[in-house]
């Protein structure tokens, strides 16, 4: 096959993370690499390097990175050592020029319905894609999600792991891929099939026992990983507040991108839900999640994310152009994520500035979010309260060179800015009006319907995540983020398998698959269960003492074994199924009586009532 086009949408690595996931025993045996194709050279990118470092250091070592991915059985330590040392938080970005700001008041605006032309270029789609050769091989949903979260970060996960259980507590742990994968497995079973206590997965008794749990992982075994469990060596710690799950975000960072980008994409800021005690935790008055990390995320509008970084303050590894927090959030994430021309943006007032409008159009993106009253000083809008008195439906436009600013009367004042319209068009909406009891037919800008449209997908994403969220806890600062991206990594797997592949499951499907299979595949059955948990014996006691008839019957069943002894036998009691050693006792023949010595002692109820005939409780 010939691979054309833009090379960043064909990452090496990745196709080699894919490649060591679909190769069998039998391959790594013989020790062979994957080879990647031959890639041409890398087109001009929409942005110059010097304000890109982090990209140009990223696209110097992929192809080494690769290769070193694909052997990953077998080698020397020295051989991951770069390997390791590319997930390293990278070092705070040298100061660059700041970009230009242009007060409103030296703008000059036009009561106008067409705007200047921006020069954006058209969203193209280069094939074949790294998806595209992905799909050709047809994986299952195990293997999509192992390629979402990729074979890099579980090496990480389980060399760190070793070294933070050798450091700490002086013994080793031994943990392997496959034990990790097992580990894998019961934190997504947990999101759907959740207990009060995580212990109660692996108790014998019937209203809590699961067996595909149970039977991959021995209980003590699970606690010692979780215990032990690590992402970074703890002697090389750095001032990033978030230096413990730093190769979390970027490895997921680069596996996202198998995803070709969308045409059209929403930033906004993703809540992980924490209670606890740490310096970047965050409240948002009228989230759905007030409390937690605060994590800025691009994402496409049907809810696939591609690029995340978490807010810790000055830390925070974007860079800083000089046009507030907002616009240097929306150009970082564009920067590291190497979005190429012709993307949309869409993001809310937070972000929204018309100096941003001015240097996406430079860089070639399309722009559209909502803007605050407080930015639209020296705008020559209506007053505030003078549009209020106005019909419902009621808009103003105005322009200044490319954008389009529209100000629209719904419940409430909406004030739109874009750079993506050539002209103002409107469309029909319904609204509810309370007087009439009845829908009245209103006109909306097209912008605000289409940003309506795509701007959710932030949003979507967290719904996604919060469905069948990890429910084993730990006290650990950083848990919520390492289980957080577990489930990112299954939402983004769904949405690859569902858009890419053609798949038609949904989500909880398609966890429950690469649960079993990861339970299945990797898992190792226990030889010998645990002793039976005191609610087990505290309910067999009570069924012996309620003062019924408890007599013994053959259950014609060799494989049976009796409850106080362990041993084999063919009898049990009437009111229960458990089985007792106990003489036959036979249809129509005499009762023997409840203290006879051919009766165990353990078959005593203690109770006064008359028993009936073993041949009356026998017969039909």
């Amino acid at each position: 096959m010939d691979y054309e086009g833009e090379t960043g949408h064909l990452p090496a690595r990745l196709l080699n993370a894919y490649a060591e996931v679909m190769q069998t025993e039998h391959d790594w045996n013989d020790g062979l690499p994957f080879t990647t194709p031959p890639s041409p050279p890398q087109p001009p990118s929409p942005f110059p390097c010097s304000s890109s470092p982090t990209s140009c250091h990223n696209n110097e070592g992929q192809l080494e990175d690769a290769r070193a991915s694909s052997l990953q059985r077998g080698q020397p330590e020295d051989a991951r050592a770069s390997k390791r040392q590319r997930v390293q938080p990278s070092q705070p970005e040298e100061p660059r020029a700041k970009l230009q700001v242009v007060k409103n008041k030296d703008r000059v605006f036009k009561r106008s319905k067409r705007p200047s032309t921006a020069v954006i270029p058209e969203y193209t789609v280069y094939r074949p894609n790294a998806a595209e050769c992905v799909k050709q091989s047809c994986p299952n949903p195990v293997d999509v999600f192992l390629l979402m979260y990729p074979p890099t970060l579980r090496e990480i996960t389980v060399e760190m792991s070793n070294l933070y259980s050798t450091q700490t507590k002086g013994k080793q742990l031994n943990l392997s891929m496959d034990e990790l994968l097992t580990f894998y497995g019961i934190l997504i079973a947990s999101g759907y099939s959740s207990v009060p206590r995580r212990h109660m997965y692996w108790s014998v008794d019937n209203d809590v026992h699961n067996e595909s749990i149970s039977g991959a992982m021995r209980r003590n075994r699970f606690d010692d990983i979780m215990a032990s469990v690590h992402l970074v060596d703890n002697t090389k710690i750095t001032d990033d507040p978030f230096f413990k799950v730093r190769p979390i975000f970027s490895e997921l960072n680069h596996s996202y991108k198998i995803m070709p980008f969308q045409e059209w994409l929403s930033v906004d800021e993703s809540m992980i839900p924490y209670y606890g005690r740490h310096g970047c935790k965050q409240f948002i008055k009228g989230k759905p999640i007030r409390f937690g990390y605060k994590v800025w995320s691009l994402a496409s509008s049907s809810g696939y994310m591609y690029h995340m970084e978490p807010y810790c303050g000055s830390h925070t590894l974007l860079p800083e152009t000089g046009l507030g927090q907002g616009p240097s959030v929306i150009i970082g994430l564009a920067e590291q994520a190497q979005v190429p021309q012709g993307c949309k943006f869409f993001h809310d007032s937070l972000f929204t500035t018309l100096s941003l409008m001015d240097e996406m159009t430079k860089r070639g993106y399309g722009s559209s979010g909502t803007m605050r009253q407080n930015r639209l000083f020296d705008v020559p809008f209506t007053p505030q309260n003078a549009f209020m008195k106005l019909p419902r439906g009621t808009s103003e436009v105005l322009c200044q060179g490319e954008k389009l600013l529209v100000r629209w009367k719904d419940n409430n004042i909406v004030t739109v800015a874009t750079n993506m319209d050539e002209k103002y068009t409107e469309t029909s909406v319904k609204r509810w009006n309370r007087h009439r009891r009845a829908f009245d037919n209103i006109q909306q800008p097209k912008c605000i319907s289409r940003y309506n449209e795509h701007m959710g997908g932030v949003d979507l994403h967290d719904l996604q995540v919060s469905r069948y969220y990890i429910s084993i806890r730990s006290k650990k600062w950083w848990w919520p983020i390492f289980a957080w991206s577990i489930n990112s990594a299954l939402v983004n797997g769904h949405l690859f398998y569902r858009d890419v592949i053609g798949g038609t499951i949904d989500l909880l499907t398609f966890s429950r698959i690469v649960s079993q299979s990861l339970l299945q595949r990797f898992g190792t059955k226990p030889l010998s269960h645990g002793r039976r948990s005191l609610l087990s014996a505290t309910v067999e006691d009570q069924a012996r003492y309620d003062k019924a008839s408890h007599w013994p019957f053959n259950t014609m069943h060799r494989f049976q074994r009796c409850r106080h002894c362990e041993k084999r036998t063919t009898y049990a009691c009437i009111p229960s199924p458990d089985g007792i050693h106990s003489p036959p006792v036979s249809p129509g023949s005499a009762p023997r009586s409840p203290r006879s010595q051919s009766y165990p002692e353990h078959l005593y109820t203690g109770g006064t009532q008359q028993a009936s005939s073993p041949a009356a409780l026998l017969s039909p």
